[in-house]
């Protein structure tokens, strides 16, 4: 068993995805192998059953995220999609 937590991203046209989190901005991998960029005021948080999911709210990113320039994690970072 691992302590690591599960990430997931709820995307309206792609579903569960993969996650992760660097500092305010929220990575989806799509299934496409594109990585979806998005921050935390875009995105309802729930913890639940050992995972922590993001669910897009619709919302837009502050004004300052124009600007944003995280380099996102490598695809490998996502692990495997068993």
């Amino acid at each position: 068993m691992t302590d690591e937590i599960n990430l997931w991203l709820h995307h309206p046209d792609h579903g569960e995805l993969p996650a992760r989190v660097l500092v305010d901005c929220v990575f989806g991998l799509a299934p496409n192998g594109r990585l979806l960029h998005f921050h935390k005021e875009q995105v309802e948080i729930e913890n639940r059953d050992g995972a922590q999911y993001y669910t897009l709210t619709g919302a837009a990113a502050l004004p300052e995220r124009s600007r944003c320039q995280m380099i996102p994690p490598f695809v490998t970072a996502f692990g495997s999609r068993s």
